[in-house]
């Protein structure tokens, strides 16, 4: 990659989905983050946004690259807890589609995000959005707590004794 530009060629898209998605497949996270800050900081793929994430048209280990990279911005950033109480609920949408697109019509991206999540964020509640099967919904207090590092709603529900 670095040869590219010392040759004077610049990277494109095709370009850092490559070298994002061999440095995901190979457990490289922490290379592949920094390449999507890089692709980022240049307008390629979707900006990581507090409410939604549009990954049409990106891989499954892109799409990989940019959730976690969603998630640990929210986690660092205590700004975005602004944007938990400024909600009712606070929930995060991400379009994967609903495979439209992918080869033979069967999705990719949902269950490659859902699996990520079951995997590697379990204390999160992702749910497929009713209304529209191409869209995730990580629920607002499940994401609260888990930023907070504290059980969400649905836990603490589930430890209390009645009566």
């Amino acid at each position: 990659f670095d040869e590219l530009q010392r040759r004077g060629l610049e990277p494109n898209v095709v370009t850092y989905s490559a070298v994002i998605s061999a440095c995901e497949t190979a457990g490289r996270f922490d290379e592949a983050r920094a390449m999507l800050c890089r692709a980022l900081s240049r307008g390629y793929f979707p900006k990581l946004s507090a409410s939604e994430l549009d990954l049409h048209g990106v891989s499954a280990p892109v799409a990989r690259t940019i959730v976690r990279a969603l998630f640990e911005d929210l986690r660092r950033s205590s700004d975005d807890l602004e944007f938990f109480t400024s909600r009712s609920r606070g929930d995060v949408a991400i379009v994967t589609g609903r495979g439209n697109n992918s080869v033979d019509g069967v999705p990719v991206l949902r269950p490659t995000v859902l699996d990520l999540v079951r995997d590697e964020y379990q204390d999160l509640e992702c749910t497929i959005d009713r209304q529209n099967p191409g869209r995730l919904l990580i629920r607002g207090p499940s994401l609260r707590a888990w930023i907070l590092g504290s059980p969400s709603s649905s836990e603490e529900e589930t430890t209390v004794v009645t009566s």
